[in-house]
């Protein structure tokens, strides 16, 4: 019984992603149905002239039978064949401009509203889903796509126009001949609906090892100084070559049914060949058709081996493509878990007043809250101070005011207003955010810095907001200044220039609220002073939260608290949480202990330590 509701429980997802790939599919036919429809017009010329030459042949060989007295027929079948060629020619080009054209702009298309969509998850979406599968649904899923709605479609129509004629013409040629070569034609169908149905599942398991070797690559690419700094490159190499030697069974197990797809059409096609030199030639003799139509026949069942590939072919595609296709619509139909309310709130200007009350968070899965019973209060324009070990929620508590997280109901308050009834963009848009991970995009440092701003922003406030950050001398030391190019994630600058070039980002966004997550972790006690005597300026009438290791980082913040798994355990000033002699002053004077050691030019190894 067990194992019944599992079949079952497995088959009806694969029923959805079917039918949302169809669903998906005919959505760009009706879109996209006048450029189609102009490809299948001038297919169909096309297809008309190729199928008039074997009856012109058959006329051209019976008047020579019959020993005709003059050329003109001759003549005349022999200008009707390279007209017929010039007509191919020409409408060749379109078809060629209209389906595969099409499919290179559905593919722009569908592309485009992937990224669109998937700028609109939430974090739980990209922590389910690795970087790597989902670039495999941008590139590769889009390639089959392409290819389907293109060469695919072109196939499908060219064999479906060949099999609406073709036959008929035998028929007119000679009946009884016709039936005997179309016997086997029946069994194409069958044949074809079932092996196309194996290869959608196996070109769906082909992708899906695609996107686990696109992962593999791009997590050994981003973490290249891990891996050579922990000599690990034979390993890595290996576990690629592991991945890649599974796409390779899989691809192998695939091209195994596709190679003989198509031998078995054309056996199909050989069998009426058969019956055709048997049947045919019986009729020859007896006079009951004569050579012109017996030739005729036989070009014919030639014509008939191309749409027998054609559906092979087609198949492939198709089913490739559908399995592609169910992937995109797969992205398309996920959900935003954190979305704007329906009736976002109209605010005037922000002020940046916070309040927490009785804040619970926990993560999906997890056994124990993040944050538990959170509450505190931040007037507008003053500052807080968040202190503690790892993993006491100090960043979470960030990113739930962001809404990056979803907090719950009535738990967090911006100028007095629940912040689930901002719309996402207000609320976002008041504030500046450093993350504690920097991330920097491959643009030049300019485009780094103006990334939060509108286009055409004036550079000189870039400018200024890299000297507040004190990282514009550095900046201006590079070749290109602010033009200079950063590599990937920044890679070619040290730690402390990239978390300045993202603390001068989220300056020059001008925000209401200043949100700052160990953003000077990186950088040496003095010139994070110096980083903080240049923002003074700056937070006069901002509202702005510090998290920091560093004490010394909060301790002019107008409140700290001090957390510890996910509870606030002290708060109060920096003098107050001093006098309470609890965790915050013990930690307090073992920095600055460390501080003065560093500062007199002590070690603070541990052999030093003992000595």
């Amino acid at each position: 019984m067990s194992e019944n509701k599992k079949s079952i429980s497995e088959e009806e997802p694969k029923g959805e992603v079917r039918h949302q790939a169809k669903r998906l599919f005919w959505s760009f036919i009706r879109e996209y149905w006048k450029p189609f429809g102009l490809a299948v017009l001038s297919l169909a010329i096309v297809d008309v002239m190729d199928i008039l030459p074997p009856l012109l042949i058959k006329s051209a060989i019976d008047v020579l039978e019959k020993g005709g007295e003059t050329m003109r027929p001759l003549l005349i079948v022999s200008g009707c064949y390279i007209l017929a060629g010039l007509i191919q020619g020409v409408f060749r080009y379109y078809w060629r401009k209209f389906f595969l054209g099409t499919s290179h702009v559905i593919a722009y298309d569908l592309r485009r509203q992937l990224f669109e969509h998937l700028q609109t998850l939430s974090f739980g979406y990209f922590n389910r889903n690795k970087t790597g599968e989902l670039m495999s649904r941008l590139t590769n899923d889009i390639d089959e796509i392409r290819m389907m709605f293109g060469i695919g479609l072109l196939l499908m129509m060219d064999a479906l126009f060949y099999f609406l004629t073709v036959p008929f013409i035998m028929l007119w040629l000679s009946p009884r001949l016709a039936l005997y070569i179309l016997i086997p034609m029946p069994f194409v169908p069958i044949f074809v609906t079932k092996v196309g149905r194996i290869i959608h599942d196996k070109s769906k398991i082909v992708q899906e090892r695609i996107a686990e070797l696109s992962t593999r690559a791009q997590e050994n690419f981003s973490g290249i100084r891990i891996v050579k700094g922990f000599h690990k490159e034979e390993a890595q190499v290996a576990g690629f070559n592991r991945t890649s030697e599974k796409l390779l069974g899989e691809k192998l197990s695939l091209a195994k049914i596709e190679s003989g797809f198509n031998p078995a059409l054309e056996l199909i096609v050989g069998i009426g060949a058969f019956f055709l030199i048997v049947a045919g030639g019986m009729r020859v003799i007896s006079g009951e058709i004569t050579i012109g139509s017996f030739i005729a026949f036989q070009s014919y069942l030639l014509k008939m081996v191309w749409p027998m590939t054609a559906v092979g072919l087609c198949i492939n595609i198709h089913q490739r493509g559908m399995a592609s296709l169910g992937r995109a619509a797969e992205v398309l139909n996920e959900k935003p878990e954190i979305t704007s309310p329906s009736d976002p709130v109209a605010h005037p200007p922000i002020a940046g007043e916070i309040e927490v009350r009785d804040l619970n968070f926990t993560f999906p899965g997890a056994s124990k809250p993040c944050l538990d019973h959170v509450s505190f209060h931040i007037p507008g324009g003053q500052s807080l101070g968040l202190v503690g070990p790892i993993g006491c929620g100090k960043s979470t508590l960030l990113h739930l005011l962001l809404r990056l997280h979803d907090p719950p109901p009535e738990s967090i308050f911006l100028d007095g207003i629940d912040i689930r009834r901002y719309s996402l963009q207000e609320l976002r848009g008041a504030f500046g955010y450093v993350p504690q991970d920097t991330f920097l995009f491959s643009d030049s440092i300019r485009e780094n810095l103006a990334f939060g701003l509108p286009d055409g922003s004036p550079p000189e406030l870039t400018a200024a907001c890299a000297r507040a950050a004190q990282i514009e001398n550095e900046i201006e030391a590079l070749p290109d200044k602010f033009a200079s190019i950063l590599g990937e994630r920044g890679v070619n600058l040290s730690g402390g220039q990239k978390q300045r070039v993202a603390i001068a980002r989220a300056l020059a966004r001008d925000p209401r609220v200043l949100l700052l997550d160990d953003a000077t972790s990186a950088v040496d006690t003095d010139t994070e002073e110096r980083i903080l005597t240049a923002m003074r300026t700056f937070f006069c009438g901002r509202t702005s939260i510090f998290v920091s290791h560093r004490l010394v980082t909060v301790q002019n913040a107008g409140q700290i608290l001090f957390l510890e798994n996910g509870r606030v355990i002290e708060q109060g000033t920096h003098n107050e949480l001093r006098s309470l002699g609890g965790r915050y002053s013990k930690l307090w004077e073992k920095q600055r202990l460390k501080r003065e050691l560093e500062s007199n030019g002590i070690a603070s190894s541990p052999e030093r330590r003992l000595a």
